[in-house]
């Protein structure tokens, strides 16, 4: 018999699904590039390490997405969570960089099912609430980024900095059963269109004919850029300029990540539903390029308190409400093809963000990748406020009124 899913249960389902695959991912990026250079990578070799990752996702995302779609959200999340388990271990056990970078792309290629369960939420919510309800997924995501760093920390400093990949792994096996046993089987398009999408849509032709996606799939990879650029080299960073290890660096990201829980508990969806997310959107990036702009003003290890402070409010924010926008332009029975094609947007953005960071992070100095960030962020940011009225035309007539 078909099980039953109400909002309140699904929701639960997949904060609970990203929050279990987050707290992996948490675990790992904190340590990943001072684990590196024990392999003797140099921060450009780091960069590519993390850029494989996103690129091998750029190519797996949209197909997951479809999959999603067709054959239903859990199987698929069990599937690429058993793919990333065998990745993070193959890490864990690595005699060389080769292995790391085998590691990693097996990794990135099993990464995508944050697709799948964006599309839970748009499968049991109206696209009016959908902002709310990827905000969820963000809260899983952040309570996952805020608890991965610290048990990284412990690990390494209880047994050594591979046990994290180890413990990453058994959190993908974890998430196979949770996946089969809690959230919904079925696929959108396999139990039949929204009434009306056809006409909406004109048919399966390419997302590229949706009205507004295209330019916030833009904006979402132009903003993953510049915050890729700050993300992949802030571990480099702090052990260069403040002398962190994994332990400190776990810490930080945990500060980070919990700033992203707070915001988006407290102000996202609040936020959302009064200014609409475009605005949001547009202060978010704001934000952000604020931050960037501050971080190479550290000098001590309390300077990077506020940079990191703005950088978690501006990714609350910016990435729930973008999430939400692309919901609002796409029929129900393509959310997860949609989905899928934005993380491979953002996954794209990963691989330019971390090369270029590394480059000019071994080019030039320790700050420049920052400073590179503001200037992307900044640019992104005003790009957001010049579509603001631009956006009244997006939305589907029947999908709730346009964004202030």
């Amino acid at each position: 018999m078909k099980r039953e899913f109400s909002e309140k249960s699904a929701l639960g389902a997949v904060f609970i699904t990203v929050f279990i695959d987050m707290l992996g991912f948490g675990m790992i990026v904190p340590i990943l590039p001072t684990y590196a250079r024990e392999f003797d990578a140099s921060p450009a070799v780091i960069g590519a390490l993390i850029a494989v990752y996103s690129l091998a996702q750029l190519l797996l995302a949209p197909a997951v997405g479809r999959a999603s779609d067709r054959w239903g959200r859990a199987p698929v999340i069990a599937v690429t969570a058993a793919g990333a388990a065998v990745g993070h271990l193959t890490i864990g056990l690595a005699g060389s960089l080769a292995a790391l970078f085998v590691g990693r792309i097996l990794s990135g290629a099993c990464a995508a099912s944050t697709a799948a369960a964006q599309g839970v939420v748009a499968d049991v919510l109206p696209p009016e609430r959908r902002a709310g309800g990827m905000a969820v997924v963000g809260v899983g995501i952040g309570s996952g980024i805020v608890l991965g760093p610290g048990i990284a920390s412990l690990l390494v400093v209880l047994g050594d900095d591979r046990l994290p990949f180890f413990a990453a792994a058994l959190l993908c096996l974890v998430n196979i059963v949770w996946a089969l046993v809690a959230l919904p089987r079925g696929g959108v398009a396999a139990s039949g269109a929204t009434p009306g999408v056809a006409r909406v849509t004109g048919g399966r032709g390419g997302l590229r004919a949706l009205p507004g996606l295209v330019p916030l799939l833009a904006v979402s990879g132009a903003v993953m850029v510049g915050f890729s650029m700050i993300d992949s080299q802030f571990p480099l960073f702090t052990a260069d300029r403040l002398g962190f290890g994994p332990v400190e660096n776990g810490l930080l990201f945990m500060y980070v990540g919990f700033l992203i829980v707070l915001v988006q508990l407290t102000a996202t969806r609040w936020l959302s539903r009064r200014l609409g997310e475009i605005t949001l959107m547009a202060i978010g990036a704001t934000v952000l390029a604020a931050g960037a702009a501050l971080v190479p003003l550290a000098g001590e290890w309390w300077h990077v308190a506020l940079p990191a402070a703005l950088i978690a409010a501006g990714n609350a924010t910016n990435a729930p409400t973008t999430m939400a926008a692309i919901s609002r332009v796409t029929p129900q029975e393509r959310q997860g093809e949609a989905f899928g094609v934005s993380q491979s947007v953002n996954s794209g953005a990963r691989v330019v963000g971390p090369l270029l960071g590394g480059w000019l992070f071994q080019q030039f100095a320790p700050s420049a990748p920052y400073a590179a960030a503001a200037v992307v962020l900044g640019l992104t940011a005003a790009t957001i406020w010049g579509l603001r009225g631009r956006s009244r035309s997006w939305w589907h007539a029947d999908e709730g009124a346009a964004l202030r």
